[in-house]
């Protein structure tokens, strides 16, 4: 019989969802570099020994979030476990299911992406954000067509030319506010991976 998972204290989630916020709310002021630990209790208002509680240092609070985003960034992005064939589909006005999923991941935590691909951001943020994609689309790339001398460009270009213009269309997205749906903008990503950019005209 395995063991029961015990829910979180309502309580300890929420000290430590306003850490977080406190965190991503100095970084975006002035950097991580310039933020300390007496900074972040603070602004959350919580005395250090809480903090200390839940974190060794400000490394390892910034460790923890960095790597909670993309995880939940490469569940979204990659084909499901039960993959049936929809997020194949040939059809470039229909998205993937993973498509509008990373939109919506992404719009949930907004604040955390404007602010680590921001100015004043995490070096290497985007980096390690790409290199997710990447290895979404090489995993959908081999399974579309999994013979290498059936393709025109060598598969490693097309991986760094789509991954490139993938996290393009996301930055530009999240930069401008997000004025479209998750689905608009992964119906608008599908077509540019199908048709690419000179033919996507009406």
């Amino acid at each position: 019989m395995s063991p029961t998972i015990k829910p979180i204290d309502p309580r300890m989630k929420r000290t430590l969802s306003v850490i977080k916020d406190a965190l991503l709310s100095l970084i975006d002021e002035k950097g991580f570099d310039q933020t300390s630990v007496r900074d972040i209790t603070g602004r959350a208002q919580i005395n250090r020994a809480t903090f200390y509680l839940h974190y060794q240092d400000k490394y390892d609070l910034l460790e923890k979030l960095v790597d909670e985003r993309l995880q939940e960034f490469r569940e979204a992005v990659q084909l499901p476990p039960s993959f049936g064939g929809a997020d194949l589909n040939l059809d470039a006005d229909a998205p993937p299911p993973s498509f509008i999923r990373q939109f919506e991941v992404m719009a949930e935590q907004s604040r955390f992406y404007k602010v680590m691909l921001g100015p004043n951001g995490l070096p290497g943020f985007a980096g390690r954000l790409e290199e997710v994609i990447r290895e979404a689309l090489y995993q959908r790339s081999t399974l579309a067509v999994p013979n290498d001398s059936r393709l025109k460009v060598p598969r490693e270009m097309i991986i760094r030319y789509t991954t490139s213009a993938h996290l393009g269309i996301i930055m530009q997205w999240l930069e401008t506010d997000m004025p479209y749906t998750p689905k608009y903008m992964a119906t608008q990503l599908k077509r540019l991976h199908m048709l690419g950019p000179t033919h996507v005209t009406t």
